[in-house]
């Protein structure tokens, strides 16, 4: 049994041996998790390098060699959080259109509100949102990713709830949605009772019933009138690429 075990103990650190890259890639993101964790505990003004560096357990110096800048660190930090958003995609966020409607309806604002807008994180967001509005080249990016975001949500809005497919408005709709979860995530930071924020949510998923079941009754809006089969695009302006989902 005794002599066994040096075998064993070279098979276990040959099995935990990571590559330099595979190495490199950990601290990034223990740096990128340890920048979260500082902005959301302390702030955006108050998370310096050599703050996040601690949090990650490891020197500035390693800091400086994995992100040329604190910019460039936080950029990195806020796209995570971004990406996030719609990580899981469909599986996790939106549920089957086969579902009933009322059922589909209360399960595609609930699993956002848990996947996302309800998340202790999503304040953060806001946090480095709000900061990068006085940096072009932060902003730039981050207007990019929102609106490649919000243009991927608003279509698998259109998957989950295809009786508005072809309606008037159908856009604006998603994004009203989207737009009172994003409020409902915000007001999460001055801790408003449970029940209300349940029953706000439980409103917004009567709207997109009453709005898909009006859908059903009135055939399609006067827009859609004038071209029969024509779906409503989704735009990709950049109207709303400004603020987070």
């Amino acid at each position: 049994m005794t002599a066994a075990r040096p075998s064993l103990a070279i098979a276990a650190r040959k099995r935990v041996r990571r590559t330099h890259a595979e190495r490199s890639q950990a601290t990034q993101q223990d740096l990128i998790d340890a920048t979260i964790r500082v902005i959301a505990e302390r702030g955006l003004a108050n998370a310096s390098t050599f703050e996040i560096a601690k949090a990650a357990g490891v020197t500035p110096g390693a800091l400086q060699h994995h992100f040329a800048s604190k910019n460039d660190l936080i950029l990195r930090a806020a796209l995570e959080l971004v990406r996030s958003d719609d990580r899981h995609g469909t599986a996790t966020v939106w549920p089957s259109p086969d579902l009933p409607l009322r059922e589909r309806a209360q399960a595609a604002v609930e699993s956002a509100w848990q996947t996302v807008y309800g998340r202790p994180n999503y304040v953060t967001v806001w946090s480095i949102f709000m900061a990068c509005r006085t940096d072009d080249s932060l902003l730039a990016h981050m207007a990019a990713e929102r609106e490649a975001l919000r243009v991927r949500m608003a279509a698998n809005f259109l998957r989950a709830f295809p009786e508005l497919r072809g309606t008037s408005g159908v856009e604006s709709f998603a994004n009203l949605v989207f737009s009172a979860l994003r409020g409902m995530g915000v007001q999460e930071m001055f801790h408003p009772p449970q029940a209300l924020s349940g029953e706000q949510r439980a409103m917004l998923a009567d709207l997109i019933v009453q709005r898909c079941a009006a859908a059903g009754t009135s055939g399609p809006g006067p827009a859609a009138k004038t071209s029969p089969g024509r779906r409503t695009p989704i735009r990709r302006g950049r109207t709303s690429s400004s603020s987070p989902t």
